[in-house]
């Protein structure tokens, strides 16, 4: 069963939802659009920020289904090894989908909603961190590399450093700043698009457009 579980944890976040978003209610290939990429960042940059907002929330309740109700029926195990497991195994779906051939988004909104459920208060926490660093500086990519970073802090400081959960805190974030080595590069180089909190001229809400150099 626990096997069969992981199986299905890698499929329930391997669901490419920011590329059905985009592909059957916009009629457009995320992938082809920004940066390229199917997460939630992208879609709200090319589509504005409910779109995004959606998209995110499904990307963040794959994660919890997985270490949530998805162990607890199939594992008999919520919390421990087996649901870190499960979690990983989720945000190793929605970063390398088969759907999509083995191409997917960077996994930070699906490792929040895995960690939702296994870490609530420290979760909050880092959710909090990443909403200032994304506020000051306008960038999505930087909240969200703080956020890795932070997270075992507020593990450690908000007693809820269970060992499994740790050691999927730590993989989570080594994950999350490989996937955004670009970011990174960008960053350095002064170049990372950056989001506006304002409005369009045409009423729609406005999220920034990607630099070219974004697409490679």
């Amino acid at each position: 069963m626990t096997a069969i579980y992981l199986v299905l944890a890698y499929l329930l976040g391997a669901i490419p939802t920011g590329y059905l978003f985009a592909r059957f209610v916009k009629g457009i290939d995320i992938r082809t659009v920004g940066s390229g990429n199917i997460g939630a960042t992208n879609v709200l940059r090319a589509f504005g920020w409910r779109p995004g907002l959606a998209v995110m929330a499904a990307d963040v309740a794959k994660g919890a289904l997985a270490a949530g109700p998805l162990a607890s029926w199939l594992a008999a195990a919520p919390g421990g090894w087996v649901a870190a497991a499960g979690g990983l195994t989720a945000v190793l779906g929605h970063d390398y989908t088969v759907f999509l051939g083995m191409r997917g988004g960077k996994g930070v909104a699906t490792s929040c909603g895995v960690l939702l459920v296994l870490a609530p208060r420290s979760t909050l926490a880092t959710l909090a961190v990443f909403a200032v660093v994304v506020r000051a500086t306008r960038t999505v990519s930087a909240g969200s590399l703080a956020g890795a970073l932070v997270l075992p802090a507020f593990l450690w400081l908000l007693d809820e450093r269970d060992t499994p959960v740790l050691c999927l805190s730590l993989l989570l974030c080594a994950f999350i700043w490989l996937k955004h080595t670009p970011n990174i590069r960008r960053i350095i180089a002064g170049t990372e698009s950056t989001i506006s909190f304002g409005k369009r001229t045409d009423g729609g809400a406005s999220a920034g457009a990607p630099r070219d150099d974004e697409r490679r």
